[in-house]
């Protein structure tokens, strides 16, 4: 994870004073008690300043639009009190100027406003950014005092710095540190072969601005293990770590990061450069909280998914018991039929007779009661059967909306499963959880759909199914085809023709199939059958949920 220690903080403050200096704050909002939003606007520009003080993800950095949305940030009808004070003495003021003290993962804005007496007063909003402690604490800049936090901390969660309205408001305390810069070799070396700790864990605990992974850095670009211990070091190895950590200081870093964002580093190239440090945090902070949010929601929406799949299981279950029925309504049926059929070969004092099926020609044993007559016999059997047929024409009605419901909720699975965004698994999901106004609003008017150019052929791939609905619906004509892997969750797929006089061969039509197992629940599965057929054959029945559709004069291919 990236970890926003006090050189990381240093880059941004250098990056962003010249347009703070001088913002004003338009409007304040608090998604929820750990993060923050300042609409400022500066030279006729205007920008989102994002704090997160969680512990998991606490950073700083101006919001571009495309990772709020990653953020899923949702704004509260009635918004927190912080907020509240926030906007009572920040909204309309201005940014007059901005520090990072020295060493601290600290930022500090403070601004001027007017108060309702209309005299000019002065307060600061100071960010801390230091893992679990983190926290945003605006006071006076005249008297230190503090107005408020993003939350308290008392003496039972801190002996040495309380924080709540009306107390002072001091630095978090000095740590014994120093600054590797003006460490002299002999002093260097000595001080850390008292340790008996780990290299990385020794010099970042011992100088200011290194954290353990920058260190471990620093240490693998010399072909030095900052894992091991201090005591190993050779002399070379120290004075090359000493230089290291001094050229470290003195160069111009490039913080690059992978493609999945796993890591980053301000010494080696991992494929993905930035010169904006601002920009770099927001894309690195708003990937992992999207992928933190979407592993909790998956992992929410599956529970009840599967719970609810396990429950139509077993319903269907019984179901099918009860369709058993049907063979004891035609056994009944054929009682009183025969009964009918020798009413007056039968002996009525009799408590049974076994009578010759006309169809079989086997007997068949029949119970009568003796005090009926045969007639009556025959319509209590009669009865039976009419009673045993409704039962199974109610279970079989039932055991086909349950199927129905079983294959929505397969597909619904598989849908969140293959989820990438939050936006994506919103889509797939949303007759399960409630969207904020501005989320509808986006999802009803578009759709981010993969699409594939195969042999000349547009090819369209939904993902959910809220894209398979508006696939079908909106984007696919009559003529179209549409793919989809049989009797198996999967994505619904459109082929549209470039040019109307182009016709699709069967090389195509393989490679689209392929195309269609590997969207799929099978896609790990050695012979898949997928169907095809054109989109005039595809109807979506009433009253079905989304992504439901029943088919027609269909062709299935079988994919390896």
């Amino acid at each position: 994870m990236l970890q926003i220690d006090s050189l990381l903080i240093e880059e941004f403050y250098k990056e962003s004073t010249n347009f703070l200096i001088g913002a004003r704050v338009q409007k304040i909002q608090q998604p929820t008690r750990r993060d923050i939003i300042l609409f400022l606007r500066n030279n006729g520009e205007s920008r989102k300043l994002y704090i997160n003080i969680n512990p998991s993800f606490y950073h700083l950095c101006f919001m571009s639009k495309e990772n709020e949305w990653r953020r899923n940030i949702d704004i509260p009808k009635q918004p927190p009190m912080f907020c509240m004070l926030l906007r009572k003495h920040m909204e309309g003021a201005k940014i007059i100027s901005v520090n990072k003290p020295a060493y601290e993962r600290i930022i500090e804005l403070s601004f001027e406003n007017y108060n309702e007496l209309g005299d000019r007063v002065e307060e600061c909003l100071a960010i801390e950014l230091m893992g679990k402690h983190s926290n945003v604490i605006l006071y006076n800049s005249d008297n230190n005092i503090i107005l408020g936090c993003a939350h308290n901390v008392g003496a039972e969660k801190s002996k040495e710095r309380e924080l709540a309205g009306g107390l002072p408001y001091i630095y978090p305390p000095k740590q014994n540190k120093k600054n590797i810069n003006e460490t002299r070799y002999n002093h260097f070396k000595s001080s850390i072969l008292k340790s008996n700790e780990s290299i990385k864990k020794t010099i970042s605990d011992r100088y200011y601005g290194l954290s353990q992974i920058l260190v471990e850095e620093i240490c693998s670009s010399k072909n030095i293990d900052a894992n091991n211990m201090i005591s190993i070091l050779s002399e070379q190895d120290i004075q090359v770590l000493f230089v290291a950590l001094h050229e470290f200081f003195d160069a111009t870093h490039i913080y690059t990061t992978d493609d999945d964002f796993t890591r980053y580093s301000c010494l080696n190239n991992l494929g993905k450069n930035y010169q904006n440090i601002n920009t770099l945090i927001d894309d690195y902070y708003a990937h992992n909280i999207e992928q933190c949010i979407l592993t909790s929601l998956k992992s929410s929406m599956l529970v009840r998914l599967n719970k609810d799949l396990k429950k139509q299981i077993n319903v269907l279950k019984n179901q099918q018991k009860q369709l058993d029925k049907r063979e004891k309504a035609d056994i009944y049926l054929k009682k009183g039929n025969l009964l009918m059929a020798n009413i007056y070969n039968i002996n009525t004092s009799l408590n049974s007779v076994d009578l010759i099926d006309y169809e079989t020609n086997k007997s068949i044993h029949i119970e009568i009661d003796n005090n009926l007559t045969v007639v009556e016999n025959a319509n209590k059997y009669f009865g039976m059967y009419n009673k045993a047929k409704k039962a199974w024409q109610v279970a079989e009605e039932m055991s086909n909306v349950s199927i129905s419901e079983i294959k929505y909720l397969e597909q619904l699975i598989y849908d969140i499963e293959t989820s990438t965004s939050v936006e994506e698994l919103k889509e797939a999901s949303s007759d399960l959880i409630v969207n904020n106004e501005q989320t509808k609003k986006k999802q009803d008017s578009t759709f981010t759909l993969d699409k594939r150019i195969i042999d000349g052929f547009s090819v369209y791939i939904g993902k959910n199914n809220k894209q398979n609905d508006y696939l079908y619906s909106k984007l696919s004509s009559s003529e179209d085809l549409w793919f989809h892997t049989l009797n198996t969750p999967g994505s619904h797929i459109i082929v549209k023709s470039q040019n109307s006089k182009q016709k699709i061969n069967d090389a195509t039509i393989l490679k689209i199939a392929e195309l269609a197992k590997l969207y799929s629940s099978a896609k790990n599965s050695t012979k898949v059958p997928v169907v095809y057929t054109q989109r005039k054959y595809i109807k979506r029945p009433n009253n079905t949920k989304s992504g439901f559709v029943v088919y027609r004069n269909e062709t299935e291919i079988v994919v390896e």
